[in-house]
């Protein structure tokens, strides 16, 4: 562009020189012409009279054609001089407004999702007995993928419809009337009841002294991870003083090197600064290996001590590298020998591997003290999960005895009632007492049937969380995708979300269907941006008209969406409306050539550049839409 510019700019320079110099060159011939030919002639005789416009007629009337061409070559003159003075008109780019349709669209990256993406899990906690499905497989609705170790539930289901059947058999016995046969049979049943209840009663006693168990094992755990806490505190403590040591030891090879008078005098005759500022250093390397040792000493947190120490140390280890590096670049002289300065840089070096061990041995000391506790917490946890596994089976083996004083509660009414014989109010009581164990019966079974997991839709296993013999997961045990129905995710810009709105259609056309457009209707809005490569984007779901089987998740195309449309309006494109302080206008040319500025009030802007014009101007004006100077 400011090549175009500067293109122009030389251009126009140059077509004035050229009309400059032509009329320069046009003036200089006329008045050569009159002052070198024609007033000789005019003033000599017999031209020379008196009157000047005398002699002037009497030199037209004598040179006719000459005057002629003296006029008509002025006249061009004049042209000229006027073309080149006169500004150029200006040239403008203009567009009539026109009435017509105007749609506006949303457009981007659409990509097929399904919805119906599930994470299954177990309604309680458990050891995985079966899985049926792994990653990829094809279910369908219904169909079994995994169960739970029954255990107790399905002895639970058993029992509990066991004591319907004898529920019923009650009912039926006291609907046929009560035999000796019968009062045998109740009796027997309520001292099953009671070995239920003894063996319940027992379980409890089992129970409770696992807990105890589990619970002294937890305190007696805690308690060695205390004394085992401080121990390793301490050791870690006495390693972090030991490398302090170590530091200081290096510094004071450190210092003497530099007490040395021989290296004193080549870094002052060398390097008189350095002399200085190792000094400094070895001064600031020696308070912060005091302040670590204080804190390894009186500090009770071998985190922070260790941290104190690593700074410390750090510090040191500059200090050594320059010295060796001082010491390294000091030229030799009468009294620092070669031989002198090699020992000084085999003290150094050594110094400098002392140093950076102790770096190493202060982090090594701290990661044993991590990995000790994290040791601990570990055998702490596990020992957590025994101690409540211990309190599930005392809970349930409470449970159990509720259930079975109850069920030998209700046997020993049975019985009662077999021997009392039958009445209207006894029979009524045992189709109550069948209806109680249908409930138990019915309560099995859903216990039962939290154990399996089941396929709720048609669809495809997409991830297994656990293995056979492993305990369920936190999380989902089983993901799924469902097969229908597919949706298009799209993603635009903040400034094309304000227009996009529920409801709205839309279309698109997908890279393994072209030319095929697939009709869409807004149907979610994320309320929040998503961070898309750095940008903010908004999403945007779309539901298809019709549904489609033919699609898979992650296939990507063109899509739109239809955010306005206008029908049989006046336009104008968009470069043509400027805003001025009071609001948009528009330069109207008229037919006069003089240009008219309308203020407008515009509408929605469509796909094609063009924006819709609500008042302030009419059907078929010119626009000027840019100006050429």
């Amino acid at each position: 562009m400011n090549l175009f510019i500067e293109t122009a700019t030389f251009c126009e320079i140059l077509r004035e020189a050229f009309f400059q110099w032509l009329f320069k060159v046009v003036k200089d011939l006329i008045f050569g012409f009159l002052a070198r030919i024609m007033l000789p002639r005019i003033l000599s005789p017999p031209y020379f009279v008196p009157s000047v416009h005398v002699r002037i007629f009497s030199w037209i009337r004598a040179h006719k054609w000459l005057t002629a061409i003296i006029i008509v070559a002025l006249l061009i003159i004049g042209g000229i001089v006027a073309a080149v003075a006169s500004p150029n008109p200006p040239e403008y780019v203009t567009a009539f407004v026109e009435r017509g349709d105007l749609r506006q669209t949303v457009e981007g990256i659409g990509t097929v999702i399904s919805e119906r993406d599930l994470a299954l899990q177990f309604p309680r906690s458990g050891v995985v007995d079966v899985v049926l499905v792994k990653e990829g497989d094809i279910v369908k609705a219904g169909q079994t993928l995994a169960r739970l170790r029954a255990g107790s539930e399905a002895a639970d289901v058993a029992s509990a419809a066991a004591r319907l059947a004898s529920a019923e058999a009650d009912l039926r016995a006291l609907r046929e009337g009560n035999r000796p046969e019968d009062i045998a049979i109740a009796e027997a049943q309520l001292e099953n009841s009671r070995a239920q209840l003894a063996s319940a009663r027992e379980s409890l006693e089992t129970a409770e002294e696992s807990l105890r168990s589990s619970q002294e094992q937890m305190e007696a755990l805690e308690s060695e991870a205390d004394i085992n806490a401080s121990g390793e505190r301490a050791v870690a403590m006495s390693s972090i003083a030991s490398e302090i040591a170590a530091g200081e030891s290096a510094l004071s090879s450190v210092e003497t090197v530099w007490d040395d008078p021989n290296v004193q005098d080549a870094v002052i005759k060398s390097e008189p600064a350095q002399y200085d500022r190792v000094r400094q250093q070895i001064g600031g390397a020696r308070t912060l290996l005091q302040h670590a040792r204080d804190a390894a000493t009186t500090w009770n947190d071998p985190t922070s001590a260790a941290q104190e120490a690593r700074r410390a140390l750090a510090a040191t280890s500059d200090v050594v590298r320059l010295a060796f590096d001082t010491v390294s670049a000091l030229p030799i002289t009468a009294y620092f020998t070669d031989a002198k300065k090699e020992q000084h840089k085999t003290s150094l070096a050594n110094a400098r591997a002392s140093t950076e061990n102790a770096i190493r041995g202060v982090e090594g000391a701290v990661k044993s003290l991590r990995d000790a506790s994290a040791s601990y917490d570990t055998r702490i946890t596990s020992e957590e999960s025994a101690l409540r596994n211990a309190e599930g089976a005392r809970d349930k083996a409470l449970a159990d005895i509720r259930t079975f004083e109850a069920a030998l509660r209700t046997e020993q009414a049975q019985l009662d009632l077999t021997r009392a014989g039958s009445r209207p109010s006894d029979i009524a009581a045992a189709e109550a007492r069948v209806r109680e164990q249908r409930a138990a019966v019915a309560r099995a079974s859903a216990s039962y049937r939290d154990m399996v997991l089941t396929a709720p839709i048609d669809g495809t296993v997409t991830d297994v969380a656990a293995k056979i013999g492993e305990f369920t997961p936190s999380g989902p045990f089983l993901t799924m995708l469902g097969d229908t129905p597919y949706r298009i995710e799209l993603f635009t810009s903040e400034i094309d979300i304000p227009k996009v709105r529920l409801t709205q259609s839309g279309s698109v056309e997908l890279d393994a269907f072209p030319d095929v457009h697939y009709k869409l209707r807004v149907s979610e809005i994320d309320p929040a941006a998503t961070d898309r490569d750095g940008v903010p984007k908004y999403r945007v779901k779309l539901d298809f008209v019709y549904p489609h089987d033919e699609f898979k998740v992650g296939m990507t195309g063109d899509a739109e969406i239809i955010t306005g449309e206008r029908i049989n309006v006046i336009s104008v494109p968009r470069r043509g409306v400027l805003r001025g302080e009071t609001g948009d206008y528009v330069r109207v040319l008229q037919d006069d050539g003089a240009v008219v500025e309308k203020p407008v009030r515009i509408g929605m802007e469509g796909e094609t550049g063009n924006v819709e014009m609500l008042s302030g101007i009419a059907e078929g004006e010119t626009v000027i839409l840019l100006i050429k100077e």
